[in-house]
This record gives C-alpha cells, structure tokens and sequence, in this order.
C-alpha cells in the first residue's frame, strides 16, 4: 500500500474540519488490523491502558480507567470477548511494523486537511479493541480525530462543541486552561442534541476538535477501531484564547466569549504568548499551549 492509495471515500466537500461527519473507508480487511496482529502489538506496545469497558453513560470519564478488572493485559486479550475490558494502544505510528501503514492513512487524510488551507500538527495513532456491550462514557479530547471502525459494530454520539446548551463556556476554561474534564459531564438533556452515527466495518467518522462524544459498542463481538488524532493550527488558537480565559476569569475578571470579538480574540492572542514567554516560561502546563 503507498501513500497515494486512496483509503477514505467520501465527497471532498464533506471533510468541512469545523464538524463531524461519516464516511466509508478501505482498511477493514488489511492484515496489520486483524485482533491476532493486534494482540502481538499490544503485548510489545510500551504504550498502552487497559481497564473495564462496563461503564454507565454516566461514568465520569477521569474515573473511568480507575476501575481494573483484575486481569493481566494477556488474559484480558486472550478473553476479550468476555472479559468486559476496553483496551487501547497508544501511538501506534511508533511501532516499526505498523509505521508505513500509518502514515500511509495520515497522508490520505493530510489531503483533506490541506484542502481546507489548514494542516496537521501532532498526528498520532490509536487503537481501541473492546469487549461487546463495552462503553467509553461522554467525554472530550484535546484534537480532531478521524476513526475508523474496522471490526464490529457500534454506536457513536456525536455532540456540536460549539453549541453552548452543550459546552458552557466555564466548561471550555476548565477543559482547556488546566485540562479538567470535571465540568464535561453527560446528563440526559443533552441527548436531544446528540448525533447519531451506527458504524460497522469500513465506516468512520471525523469529529471536530475536542467535540463531545459517547461510544456504545455492540453486544454480539468484539470491537476494534482506529483513530487517527491531530490538531490544526486554529485548534491551538481555540485553545490559547480559552487558557486566557481561564486565567483571566482566576483574577476576577470575568472574559468574554471566545466568539464575540475578533480583535479581542487577536489581543488574548498576544496576552497568552507573553504569559507563556515570560510568568509561565518554564511550566509545564504551557509547554503545548
């Protein structure tokens, strides 16, 4: 497989960075995302977290990977069809054998980033491999994200991260000023706004960066999918003007949104990266601010 192949069919009108949507995919059947390939990675993997996938959608998603299922990475493997368990592996693009694979994807998808006058920071590769009837409960994550379901079926609630009945913008600060999901909580309200995506083998979907989501997976077999995650640089303008937000709101200065003035946007622009350069030069909570 070269970088030219083509691996994600859909319209290039649809791949709009700034909101989810579906899309059909050829990578189901490739050899390297098979769950016996899989579990040899994931047993060399120095990145990976494994923990149970018996979640309610209420499960704050910080205390989720708190509740162990007593099981060695092998047996859960081993018995992941009944062992209740979510298992991800992290930067996958690391690994010698899945390497040319990855950026064989990342390079299909760049496509699409340029189009849209933007491009990839930061791309890194998952893998998620979950029991049937396993949950990851209501959260958000710090990039963009396409993801790729190769194996079984399951379903994905999508929210707008922009909708402020959805992400208050105290929730925004918290999230990206000090990286607390404390304030990203699942209520049943929210569910009237939520999108709806049923994905199988060889559909995926693209989320906008750090929209809600919650994943369902089905009860019949094991699950297995791909995510490919980035930022753009507008992710990392989003974020520097909500950390001094954050900040601002700290001292008592209560800022206002981060849509309502574009000059005021530019100056928080410029307060953040002498803040960074000079108050916080060394801290490691600006370092990728």
């Amino acid at each position: 497989m070269n970088k030219s192949t083509a691996l994600i069919q859909n319209p290039v009108d649809d791949y709009a960075l700034k909101r989810h949507h579906n899309f059909q995919h050829s990578l189901s059947h490739h050899p390297l995302l098979q769950l016996e390939e899989l579990k040899k990675l994931a047993l060399r993997s120095p990145k990976i977290r494994f923990h149970s996938a018996m979640l309610k959608r209420t499960q704050p998603f910080d205390t989720a990977r708190e509740l162990q299922t007593g099981m060695t990475i092998e047996e859960t493997l081993n018995n992941i069809e009944a062992s209740g368990s979510f298992v991800y592996l992290m930067e996958v693009e690391k690994d010698p054998l899945y390497r040319d694979l990855i950026q064989t994807i990342m390079a299909n998808i760049e496509k699409n980033v340029h189009r849209h006058d933007s491009k990839m920071c930061k791309p890194k590769a998952w893998i998620f491999i979950t029991s049937p009837g396993g949950v990851t409960p209501y959260h958000r994550d710090f990039n963009a994200n396409y993801f790729f379901q190769i194996k079984g079926q399951k379903t994905l609630w999508l929210w707008d991260h922009t909708d402020r009945e959805i992400v208050g913008q105290e929730e925004d600060e918290a999230f990206h000023g000090v990286h607390s999901l404390a304030k990203t909580l699942y209520t049943d309200e929210k569910m009237k706004k939520a999108v709806k995506y049923e994905m199988g083998p060889s559909s995926g979907a693209f989320f906008s960066y750090t929209d809600p989501h919650l994943v369902e997976n089905g009860s019949e077999e094991v699950s297995i999918s791909l995510s490919i995650t980035f930022l753009t640089p507008e992710d990392y303008q989003v974020k520097r003007i909500h950390k001094i937000n954050q900040l601002l709101r700290k001292v008592g200065i209560i800022p206002s949104d981060i849509g309502k003035s574009k000059l005021l946007n530019q100056m928080k622009l410029g307060l953040h990266w002498l803040v960074k350069h000079t108050i916080y030069l060394k801290s490691p909570d600006w370092e990728d601010a």
